[in-house]
């Protein structure tokens, strides 16, 4: 039987729905547009310490597909929805008994439309979920959801004519795979792993993944990544595209409440070409400090012209801030692979 809970956001409002929490329950609330792919979105290590409020109103329609997920655990704190659609799902675990197996509170019959408001408004927040309305002892997320989602040993996958080193600041599988399907072989390295390691390692390329948190306090990989530039060919995604700019000197700022859904416009400035996106991120790269930093804007946001992507004007680095691999989300953005491996492929010929 599931009770009543309060999620208190840290602004004083309180938003009522039912669920079963074993203890309260505190993250930073988010949400998404996405309207699928929510077993990726749950599994999305980016979503460590968050709170995830869905915007579209049924969720849990078509159960879990195991074998697609985005790591092996869920990483939300906790899931806020409208409805959760508990039907028989034949082969596929329901979204409840599988959350349930994660230790993940699952909070349903809540008014998302007035709470997704609320964040918009406001911004984004630290929320607290209990079986009586009480604010956030949290004022903030920890700076250790980096290194709480990176791999704690270097792992090897697959084999190719190409070997891509992969910095992981809590990177999803279909980065993985995506590289895998494209004929390398990819080396995955903790975050904690300085550059001279990585060079060494014999890799033609190097790829900085997505991962959690403020990329402000990731001091140590952005002088790692300084010490890459330049080497291989290299290739930054979402959490990547930030830690490329800090590492050439450029800030990052915190949006109000990111981008997060399947269906961001964004604008690849060299050709004119608009492509729909998949985005789970609440920072970005401040474009007025990119001045004196060798890089240039290479994608923009269509909405609210935020920085979605970079080249370096010297070497041989570009970023977006965007998620090429989708899952959940359009594949328009794939070819940023094609274009990674070509080159890796290229400079590994040329040598």
């Amino acid at each position: 039987m599931k009770k009543k809970v309060y999620l208190t956001l840290s602004d004083g409002s309180v938003w009522e729905g039912r669920g079963n929490i074993a203890s309260p329950v505190e993250g930073e609330a988010v949400f998404t547009t996405a309207s699928c792919g929510y077993p990726q979105t749950l599994t999305d290590p980016s979503y460590n310490g968050q709170i995830i409020v869905f915007a579209f109103p049924p969720i849990g329609i078509y159960g879990i597909d195991k074998e697609r997920l985005e790591s092996r655990r869920v990483w939300a704190r906790a899931v806020v929805m409208t409805c959760l659609d508990e039907t028989e799902k034949g082969r596929f675990e329901t979204l409840h008994s599988w959350m349930e197996e994660m230790g993940c509170p699952v909070i349903s019959d809540v008014d998302t439309r007035g709470l997704i408001l609320r964040i918009r408004s406001c911004g984004s927040m630290m929320g607290r979920i209990a079986e009586t309305a009480c604010p956030p002892v949290s004022t903030a997320l920890p700076d250790t959801l980096v290194s709480e989602a990176s791999c704690k040993e270097t792992e090897s996958y697959g084999s190719g004519d190409i070997t891509i080193a992969l910095m992981d600041y809590g990177v999803k599988e279909n980065i993985i795979r995506s590289l895998l399907r494209r004929g390398c072989r990819v080396i995955r390295f903790p975050n904690g792993t300085a550059a001279e390691e990585v060079i060494g390692s014999g890799a033609d390329g190097i790829l900085l993944s997505n991962g959690p948190g403020d990329p402000a306090v990731l001091d140590f990989e952005a002088e790692q990544i300084s010490k890459m530039i330049g080497k291989k060919p290299l290739l930054g995604i979402c959490l990547g595209n930030q830690l490329l700019a800090r590492a050439c000197g450029a800030s990052t700022k915190k949006l109000s409440f990111g981008h997060r859904g399947a269906n961001q416009p964004v604008l690849e400035l060299a050709t004119g070409r608009g492509i729909i996106t998949s985005q789970n991120h609440q920072y970005a790269v401040d474009e007025n400090s990119l001045s004196g930093t060798d890089l240039e804007v290479a994608y923009s946001h269509l909405g609210d012209g935020t920085v979605e992507g970079l080249r370096h004007r010297r070497y041989d680095a570009v970023s977006v801030q965007f998620h090429p691999e989708a899952s959940p989300g359009p594949e328009d953005a794939s070819y940023i692979f094609d274009n990674f491996v070509t080159r890796v492929r290229t400079g590994k010929g040329g040598r």
